[in-house]
């Protein structure tokens, strides 16, 4: 059974695992226009196709015809985007908090892996 476009769209939205929201936010639509897409309400333009193989790395024969795989490389990290997107929203003086927090962590979690590094 061929599926459309509208299908394989929201095939890479699902692998990826963002809401029809944060997606849409993306390709820069609204939520309730994307909505209308994966309904098969709207035609899934070419503006569209390229937005998405741009922004999430999909393969353009794929999401077009279903030919190929999904991607054209590696996926996007989901979770880095997600925190790209909150750490540009703060201010300056947060940002350097954030990044500070970050560097205490990744002493805190290295701290807790000598131990096994000591075995090896």
């Amino acid at each position: 059974m061929e599926t459309h476009v509208y299908e394989r769209l929201k095939a890479v939205r699902t692998v990826l695992k963002y809401s029809q929201r944060d997606f849409s936010k993306g390709i820069f639509l609204r939520q309730s226009s994307y909505a209308r897409i994966e309904q098969g309400k709207i035609t899934v333009n070419e503006r569209i196709i390229e937005l998405v193989c741009s922004k999430y790395n999909v393969n353009k024969s794929y999401l077009k015809d279903g030919k190929g795989k999904m991607f054209s490389g590696n996926p996007p990290d989901v979770k880095l985007d997600n925190l790209n997107q909150i750490f540009n929203q703060l201010n300056g003086l947060f940002q350097d908090y954030l990044i500070f927090q970050a560097k205490e962590l990744l002493k805190v979690q290295n701290k807790q892996d000598e131990p096994f590094s000591k075995l090896g």
